[in-house]
């Protein structure tokens, strides 16, 4: 175990010359294929012993929508592979297997992950982007762990009967963010018609959203998880969303409501204020999050070409 079939991973960085959570906290091995993105002004401050994309100049702190073209930027240099894009503040942990069933694995819920664990994961992640999924990544740590639900399994050739966990350790089709494994070569046609930067807001909902419309699919680990407050806790310092408004967060919701309007909704209270809450307390949304999922179909051409 390696993660060696992950071939980079790009940590989008700004204002952390000195605070490289993410990157500190990977296995030897896979800092090696670290790729740091960073904006142009801020290049020369950075001596870590890996590779750069730097960023074109007009992608910076002064230009809203610096997120979007920054992610624009990482899956155009990640086309042509199976790469990871993590935010550059997170730690990894692991949830006990008894959540879906299987014998306990350790003494509490969950637990930071350890070195083996995060290449195990990385593994995983591998196997299932040559499979079925085409986007796959973490649950988040504040989530709760799935509820176990048992069905009877009473085949006739089976001597006694057995109850079989419904639970499976990873969901199908849901919400990701902030630690995203993707692999590149499954959408690389698709991805000139994607529309990336016109949100800041819930910019990787839109991009999500989008491929799930197109037919690709993604996968949520339920036992492999990341810790991230920095993003979701309003009072928390954060050099990217600090000086975001509300009037131009509802603008971000509207378009993609507008995009996806059986899927995606701002909610409203009996007054017609937003419901409280939602990322940094701007305001909730509802994602109907399989419904957005539209499976490709194959044509007879591409069952000959295969």
């Amino acid at each position: 175990m390696d993660g060696r079939m992950i071939e980079k991973i790009f940590i989008p960085t700004v204002n952390r010359v000195d605070n490289q959570i993410t990157y500190n906290n990977l296995p030897d091995v896979l800092k090696s294929r670290v790729v740091m993105v960073v904006q142009e002004w801020e290049r020369p401050l950075y001596n870590y012993p890996v590779e750069y994309l730097v960023l074109p100049s007009e992608v910076n702190l002064d230009n809203y929508y610096c997120i979007a073209m920054t992610r624009k930027c990482i899956y155009e240099a990640g086309q042509d592979m199976k790469y990871a894009v993590l935010d550059d503040d997170l730690k990894f942990g692991r949830r006990n297997q008894k959540y879906w069933g299987c014998a306990p694995n350790m003494d509490m819920s969950k637990r930071e992950c350890t070195d083996a664990d995060v290449l195990e994961m990385f593994d995983l992640y591998s196997e299932w982007l040559d499979g079925p999924v085409t986007i796959c990544g973490c649950g988040h740590s504040e989530n709760p762990p799935p509820t176990i639900n048992y069905q009877r399994d009473d085949t006739p050739d089976l001597e006694i009967d057995m109850e079989i966990p419904l639970v499976k350790a990873y969901s199908d089709n849901s919400s990701l963010g902030s630690a995203l494994w993707i692999n590149g070569k499954d959408f690389k046609d698709v991805l000139p018609k994607l529309d990336l930067t016109s949100v800041k807001v819930m910019e990787d909902t839109y991009f999500l959203l989008q491929m799930l419309k197109n037919g690709f699919s993604n996968r949520v680990s339920q036992e492999f998880i990341f810790f991230n407050k920095s993003v979701h806790t309003k009072s928390m310092q954060s050099t990217i969303w600090d000086n975001q408004t509300f009037d131009n967060t509802l603008r971000d919701h509207k378009i993609i409501e507008a995009a996806f309007p059986d899927v995606f909704n701002i909610l409203y209270d009996v007054d017609g204020q937003r419901v409280k809450g939602g990322f940094r307390d701007y305001g909730k949304v509802s994602v109907k999050w399989s419904k957005a999922y539209i499976p490709k179909t194959v044509s007879l051409e591409d069952l000959f070409n295969d």
